[in-house]
């Protein structure tokens, strides 16, 4: 009998995490994999080496039979290690808490660029989004905030701290009211809004707060963006800030 996936980790990597210590199979088994991938490539680009140096006094046949049989085999054992590679909300997970979240929690993901940004044009910064968070987590939710990479260089631009000031996670804490276990910040040169999409597809009880209706991605996550449910848009009219289809239990200013 095939036990249930309770969180998120498990549910990326196919694989029912064991209640003590890690899964030592599946461990042992990727790195078999990755040692067996560097070994085909060491033994394929030696035999090359050989032979284009004259050191071989094999035929010509059976050169290429032996370098074309390593070679299948080789690209047999590379789909297999990108086949068993981590997904990447897991392998860019600084902070460590997306591989325990469980399936079953009520998620609020935040796309944390568009509401600063949002906040910004209002003049109000971080508050938004910091203020939403709160009222959301209080409800029960779970939040998670994807930030871009370049959010620290925003926020510098905007003055929110020094120029000369070393970039770090306490940073956002402070400025957004956040956690440590509720900020991801996605790798340089990569938007937030596929990650954003990717942990939607596997939360079955989340939504994003976001203005951005990523359409670019339409396409990609069918399942995601059928219905208008998925993300939830906000509105800032003076001093009131709105979570449009989602009721508030207290207002935000």
């Amino acid at each position: 009998m095939t036990s249930k996936k309770i969180t998120l980790g498990e549910e990326l990597s196919g694989e029912i995490t064991p209640k003590l210590g890690i899964n030592t199979g599946a461990w042992l088994r990727r790195t078999l994999l990755r040692v067996l991938n560097f070994g085909l490539l060491a033994c394929i680009s030696a035999l090359l080496l050989w032979w284009f140096l004259g050191q071989s006094d094999w035929d010509q046949v059976s050169f290429l039979a032996l370098l074309t049989a390593l070679i299948v085999f080789w690209w047999f054992v590379n789909r297999k290690v990108r086949e068993n590679r981590p997904h990447f909300l897991l392998i860019n997970d600084r902070q460590g808490f997306i591989h325990g979240l469980r399936l079953d929690e009520k998620v609020a993901v935040f796309d944390g660029n568009n509401i600063y940004h949002l906040g910004h044009d209002k003049g109000l910064d971080a508050q938004p989004l910091g203020e939403i968070a709160h009222l959301l987590r209080s409800q029960g939710y779970r939040i998670v905030c994807f930030f871009d990479a370049n959010i620290f260089y925003t926020l510098e631009e905007h003055g929110a701290f020094a120029r000369d000031k070393r970039h770090s996670l306490v940073m956002l804490e402070d400025i957004f009211g956040l956690r440590e276990d509720e900020i991801y910040v996605v790798p340089s040169g990569f938007q937030a809004d596929r990650y954003i999409l990717e942990f939607l597809k596997y939360m079955p009880i989340s939504f994003v707060v976001t203005n951005d209706k990523f359409r670019d991605y339409a396409n990609q996550y069918p399942t995601v963006m059928k219905d208008n449910l998925w993300r939830k848009g906000v509105v800032i009219s003076g001093d009131e800030i709105k979570l449009l289809q989602h009721q508030l239990q207290s207002p935000l200013r």
